[in-house]
């Protein structure tokens, strides 16, 4: 059964042994190479053929599985690339056993492909199939394969069998987000190439004459002090040369080269078997300086995962520094390339994570198409384990504590990971750990495939204890190396090395959506010393709770406690003191005794090793008034969420409008991440040109249901600022109640957001004199001081090809009911920042009875200041008749950009707005708009319409519009005329400031 053995009766696992001859062609960037493949039907099934990865052809054009990966996920590289970026592979001519076959392309997965067998392969039967083929090599910037200039990541480059097991055949499209399943065996490869480039490669390299050159260049390097700051190509050898590398039990063959690099050479002595392995890196110039001490990385990476796993079998292991788009690094069979870092600490991080995939991919061969935790999150727990242990003072800002201006430095290096997880699932919007991987969100695959399960494990070790932990580890790996091992094959061995049922870690914590979350009710000191303490479970999930006893903010002692469901309570001893003594602790007979001290307080997780959804609730002091509030903390600007504290942030801010002139305020608010329930702002300023009172506040309930809506908000909105002079001061103030509720989507992936809005606005009004010191309520005079309310419902789809936007609303008052629908549609043209937008509204009133119903009406033109009366948009002046602030407006109702007044109606109105970029000129786009109003005895045209320039500055943001007179419905030249409005006049200006809110920024955060 080839070089395993057997570990079930039903388990079994093909092998592919592979010899190929490639030559690469560094002016043309392609490979011309040719393969023999042996293939052992290891299974109990007649196979009539096999399924092939023709991974390059992923780069051959824009309907690939990774092209709508990438643009789905916001990467338009390759969308807008030239044809001359792009790669594929071909000149293939399959032959099973030197007879031709027939080979089958796959649609529309054209790097899939189909061999039919002449005649079935039996079980035990071992094939030959033969086939030369061609590679043109994509640039670099699109994901793993590619070259940057004349440096080259050949990966997922050759014809490779689809594994087949149990579950039966996994053709696999290539993808950027999503990797890799392939069959174990051994790996024969001859390179040719210019002599003079430098090859990192899988495997043992063969030819004693380029050992030699190597190591000469590794000697020469090491004696470099000064590396120069020269990175340009040389010029590539004429003669060649031909390199071998062969190695056997593994499933990928990856190389790099580059005529540029260094060479470092060092060793490492394994920890079990004290068995010695090479070690290399091979660097730019570009950043040589954290590069020169990258063996020791290397070095210390393969000891600690040897350490705690088991022994790294091959005989050399290679780093490779190198231009990647794909992370900060990707791993391979004995070599990894790894991008640009920003510190040596960084370089660290990334290499032993992506060395530590030797393990966790390179000989635990799990699918990590479908299992992507068993390689990224497992590998992330020992990445974490390597981090605290060879840097134990590692914080969340890097290697050192640095200053702690944002809090930064009291997060270790691994809150990295739960942060990520928690931004995630305080929305509840994370997504279960053991999920495809093309399911998951960009955020997710992050936050829950990596960030999540690494948390799981390193809460696992907490609980069981390190020992337990390796030893089952240890005997995972002795068990599955170099075999395919499912998520039950390691639940298996975990708990019969444990001796626990840990149904709440893999059925719960890893295959679901569920949150841990423990809190601590209540605590009361018993007679006895024992300290009785009321948990309750605010969670779903019952795993188990670690509980700490300090005094004088140390810990003294600390349990942990079976998991459970609601209410529980527990009996927590009296001060655990290690020593001399025997004693048991309620753990087993250990060392130490116990002393009847008091505790200051309580403290779930005193560690922070379980991945709770909300760690705010762990704390009870056991005396004072305020036994669950953390003492209040006010900080300037923004930090992360710190349990500790009850935390106030505090910002000063500035503003200017033309009526309160330049303002001066300080914003008070809790808004941070992650998310929290309650949410608010409040940002009183004092506007020095009315010497009044003006600012913004918000305060909002969050709820994130798991059932049709992804979160539903309750909140209040106020607003005051000045708004005209009249001849006293004009001040509005706005209040608006809202409950929002934005749908769960189908598919997490999905770009697109559906919310319904109920919202009532109410504006009041006041005339201030700063002089006398006092307003005088305006509304106190007038009738119109009732609420709008609104009905809003919003679908939209942002993806970056083809975007729309609809919204439908209803508003209702005592003088009027209208309703309206607007669409916007934007056709994106194949280059990048080109468009052609489309927005249609079209509104009628159901009720316009009331006395002020006209106040409302249906605007022809976008609107200005004064017509803005939901005073949702941020004018800088609001009711000015001339000037240049008297051109501002916002694109509602008809949206015509010129300044008329005809067409306005409380009856119906239809509009059609087109924009278009012109092809080489930036930022000009051209504009036309078309409307049809109710009839009107003032409008001599059944159709307005108008046209002109768009100067696009930042579109949405600020944009400035120039009418073409020419092209203006001589309803519109008759008004402009009568009312003498120059041409100056009608150019007006868009300045959406809405979209620069500080605070809508941060709530809505996405990485």
């Amino acid at each position: 059964m080839g070089f395993f053995p057997c570990i079930a009766q039903n388990y079994f696992q093909q092998e592919v042994n592979y010899k190929i001859e490639v030559q690469l062609d560094d002016v043309r960037n392609e490979l011309n190479a040719a393969e023999t493949i042996e293939y052992t039907n290891n299974s109990t099934t007649v196979l009539t053929y096999i399924y092939f990865h023709l991974w390059p052809n992923a780069y051959k054009n824009t309907g690939t599985a990774l092209a709508n990966q990438l643009l789905a996920q916001g990467n338009t590289l390759f969308y807008y690339s030239k044809e001359e970026d792009k790669g594929y592979i071909d000149q293939l001519d399959f032959k099973v056993n030197g007879h031709s076959v027939v080979f089958l392309s796959d649609s529309p997965a054209i790097d899939i492909g189909k061999l039919i067998l002449n005649e079935p392969l039996k079980p035990g039967g071992k094939i030959l199939i033969t086939t030369p083929f061609h590679v043109r090599i994509p640039n670099g910037m699109f994901s793993r394969m590619g070259h940057e200039g004349q440096q080259y990541q050949i990966t997922q480059w050759y014809p490779k069998p689809a594994v087949f097991d149990k579950e039966g055949w996994h053709p696999i499209p290539y993808l950027d987000q999503g990797e890799f399943y392939s069959e174990f065996g051994s790996f024969d490869v001859a390179i040719t190439l210019p002599k003079n480039y430098v090859v990192g490669a899988t495997g043992d390299l063969q030819e004693e004459e380029e050992k030699q050159w190597i190591n000469e260049k590794a000697m020469k390097t090491a004696q470099i002090e000064n590396f120069s700051t020269e990175d340009s190509f040389p010029k590539s050898d004429t003669q060649t040369k031909t390199i071998h590398y062969k190695q056997d039990r593994i499933h990928d063959f990856a190389w790099f080269c580059d005529k540029r690099y260094n060479i470092l050479k060092s060793e490492v002595e394994l920890p079990n078997s004290h068995r010695k392995v090479l070690t290399w890196v091979l660097f730019t110039n570009g950043q040589a300086h954290l590069w020169r001490n990258a063996t020791s990385y290397v070095n210390d990476a393969l000891y600690y995962y040897s350490l705690w796993n088991g022994d790294y079998p091959y005989d050399n292991c290679t780093a490779v520094d190198g231009a990647l788009s794909a992370g900060g690094g990707m791993e391979y069979p004995n070599i990894t390339i790894i991008n640009a870092t920003a510190d040596a600490f960084s370089l660290d991080d990334v290499i032993t994570h992506e060395v530590g995939h030797n393990w966790f991919y390179g000989m635990l061969g799990s699918n990590e198409r479908r299992h992507a935790w068993m390689d990224e999150g497992i590998n992330t727990f020992y990445e974490n384990r390597y981090i605290a242990t060879k840097y134990p003072n590692a914080k969340l800002t890097g290697g050192v504590p640095r200053h702690d201006f944002f809090d930064l430095a009291r997060y270790p290096h691994s809150y990295e990971n739960y942060l990520t997880y928690v931004i995630s699932a305080a929305k509840n919007e994370d997504q279960p750990c053991d999920y495809p991987s093309e399911k998951y969100t960009k955020l997710n695959y992050g936050a829950d495939v990596y960030a999540k399960t690494g948390l799981a494990f390193a809460y696992l070790m907490a609980y069981l204890g390190q020992g337990t932990m390796d030893e089952a580890m240890q005997r995972y790996f002795e068990t599955w190396k170099f075999k395919h091992p499912q998520p039950e094959d390691l639940r298996k061995i975990m708990e019969e090395v444990s001796g626990k049922n840990l149904s709440w870690f893999f059925d719960d914590l890893l295959e679901t959506t569920k949150k841990l979350d423990y809190k601590i009710l209540s605590s009361k000191r018993l007679e006895n010393g024992l300290y009785e303490i009321v948990l309750k479970n605010m969670g779903q999930i019952k795993g188990p709770v670690s509980v700490t006893g300090i005094q004088s903010d140390s810990a003294r002692t600390q349990f942990w406690y079976e998991g459970f469901d609601r209410e529980k309570t527990i009996y927590f001893p009296p001060g655990w003191h290690p020593g001399d003594k025997t004693v048991n602790n309620g753990y087993g007979e250990e060392n130490g005794s116990f002393h009847s001290e008091y505790y200051d307080k309580f403290k779930i997780d005193f560690s922070e090793n379980m991945p709770e959804i909300n760690r705010d609730n762990n704390t009870l002091k056991t005396h004072g008034l305020f036994k669950k509030t953390e003492p209040l903390r006010f900080q300037p600007l923004l930090s992360l969420d710190n349990p500790d504290k009850t935390q106030i942030y505090y910002c000063p801010t500035i503003g200017w409008n033309n009526y309160n002139k330049f303002m001066l305020g300080m914003a008070f608010y809790n808004i941070t991440l992650p998310e929290k329930r309650f949410e608010y702002v409040l940002d009183p300023m004092y506007g020095f040109g009315n010497r009044d009172l003006a600012g913004y506040g918000s305060v909002f309930l969050n709820f994130h249901p798991d059932n049709l809506f992804q979160k539903i908000s309750l909140g209040l909105n106020a607003v005051r600022f000045a708004y005209a002079t009249d001849p006293s001061i004009m001040n509005y103030t706005k209040f608006a109640p809202q409950l929002e509720f934005t749908f769960r989507n189908k598919e997490a992936t999905s770009n697109i957001k559906q919310t319904l809005k109920f919202r009532s606005v109410t504006i009041l009004k006041d005339a201030y004199n700063p002089d006398a010191g006092f307003s005088i309520p305006l509304y106190l005079m007038t009738s119109r001081n009732y609420p709008i309310n609104q009905i809003l419902f919003t679908r939209e789809n942002s993806r970056v090809i083809n975007p729309y936007r609809v919204l439908v609303n209803l508003e209702q008052s005592v003088d009027f009911v209208k309703t309206s629908l607007e669409a916007n549609y934007e056709l994106t043209y194949k280059r990048k920042g080109k468009s052609f937008d489309v927005r249609f509204f079209a509104g009628a009133f159901l009720n316009s009875s009331g006395p002020n119903a006209g106040l409302y009406s249906f605007k022809t033109s976008g609107w200005t200041g004064s017509q803005d009366y939901l005073y949702d948009n941020v004018f800088l002046g609001r009711t000015e008749t001339s000037g240049v602030l008297s051109q501002q407006f916002v694109e509602n109702d008809g949206a015509f950009k010129i300044p008329v007044s005809v067409g306005q109606t409380t009856q119906w109105m239809t509009a059609l707005n087109l924009k278009s970029s012109i092809p080489g000129i930036l930022p000009i786009r051209l504009y036309a708009d078309f409307g049809v109003t109710a009839p009107d005895a003032r409008l001599n045209n059944v159709l307005l319409y108008e046209a002109g320039i768009d100067l696009c500055i930042a579109k949405n943001i600020f944009e400035v519009y120039f009418p073409i007179p020419q092209l203006l419905c001589s309803d519109f030249r008759n008004e402009l005329q009568l009312n003498n409005i120059s041409y100056k006049e009608q150019i007006r200006f868009t300045l959406n400031l809405n979209l620069l809110n500080p605070f809508n920024f941060i709530k809505n955060f996405k990485f």
